[in-house]
């Protein structure tokens, strides 16, 4: 029997610089009211946040010998989530670091990367990795694998990143390997050339069984066997957007691995991605089962009579 969830990323470790009264000009120095150290987006934070919500979580990162590396090597293990180290390198901190200066208007950010081929992965070793496991979450950087992980009985599911380079081409032929895609409105509309969410996930159905669009506070759209819904976003006091996409895959996989329907899946999404958002930083908002349950009853109990979703969720595209 499958279990559990396995996930692949290069780790992120951020410097936050928060509640700054704006962001500095050239050669200026200003004073943030909060610095903070902590991981940053990615397939990591997704694996934290599934682990805090009880469902047992495997992660392959690159870990090494540096301060940095130390640093993510306690993190995860504050977090209880087990790891393999993919390092084949000699790289002491195989990881990217971002500098982030965050203030009412927006947030810059400044980061380090090392240079590509110290991130060099057997692809054998890493489908055997994911191969056991009941849902794979994957990237585009693993789409290679998502026909041989389809056939192994895994519910593939690929989050998307932007790039100025989307495009369909990276997409159309894996996509009838993957179970569910989760970009947000502004990568999908990129991917498919258009321009309004409705059109993107219209295009997206032509390739995926059940097309999925995050929309931020407006919530999320499906488009699940020729059915247009709109779920509404959970209520929540928005600090900071980073890490949102990351925390509503971790709902949406929350619900995925107890078998949950596609619309209880991205209620979950709603209220996971909604809390990550009340606080500065990817993982600075936690949440446990417990409180994730209580608040999918509260928003969203209705779900759990027999009243038909179209009525349910009456705000359509």
């Amino acid at each position: 029997m499958k279990k559990g969830v396995a996930g692949f990323g290069i780790a992120n470790i951020d410097f936050i610089f928060g509640n700054s009264p704006r962001m500095p000009g050239l050669g200026e120095e200003i004073y943030s009211e909060s610095c903070s150290r902590q991981l940053g987006g990615g397939p990591v934070a997704t694996l934290i946040q599934l682990a805090r919500l009880g469902v047992p979580v495997e992660l392959a990162t690159y870990v090494g010998t540096g301060p940095l590396s130390r640093f993510l090597a306690q993190e995860l293990k504050k977090n209880r989530v087990e790891y393999k180290n993919m390092l084949a390198s000699r790289e002491p901190d195989p990881v990217t670091l971002s500098c982030i200066v965050s203030c009412r208007e927006d947030r810059g950010i400044i980061s380090y990367k090392p240079r590509e081929e110290c991130f060099a992965v057997d692809e054998q070793q890493l489908y055997q990795f994911y191969r056991g496991r009941k849902i794979a979450y994957v990237t585009i950087e693993q789409r290679h694998l998502c026909r041989r992980l389809k056939d192994a009985g895994c519910i593939v599911v690929m989050d998307s990143a932007w790039s100025d380079a989307l495009s369909l081409e990276w997409y159309h032929e894996i996509f009838p390997y993957v179970d569910y895609f989760i970009p947000n409105e502004c990568e999908a509309m990129k991917i498919t050339g258009t321009e309004n969410s409705g059109d993107a996930l219209r295009e997206l159905s032509k390739y995926l069984n059940t097309a999925i669009i995050k929309t931020g506070h407006q919530g999320c759209l499906l488009l699940d066997h020729g059915n247009e819904i709109r779920i509404p976003a959970s209520p929540a006091e928005h600090v900071d957007s980073t890490g949102a996409g990351d925390a509503f895959a971790a709902g949406f996989m929350y619900g995925l691995y107890h078998n949950c329907n596609v619309i209880e899946c991205i209620c979950y999404g709603n209220i996971t991605g909604g809390n990550a958002v009340t606080k500065i930083g990817c993982l600075a908002a936690e949440m446990n089962e417990d409180n994730l349950r209580a608040e999918f009853k509260k928003i969203y109990g209705k779900l759990q009579t027999k009243e038909p979703v179209k009525k349910q969720f009456s705000n359509r595209l």
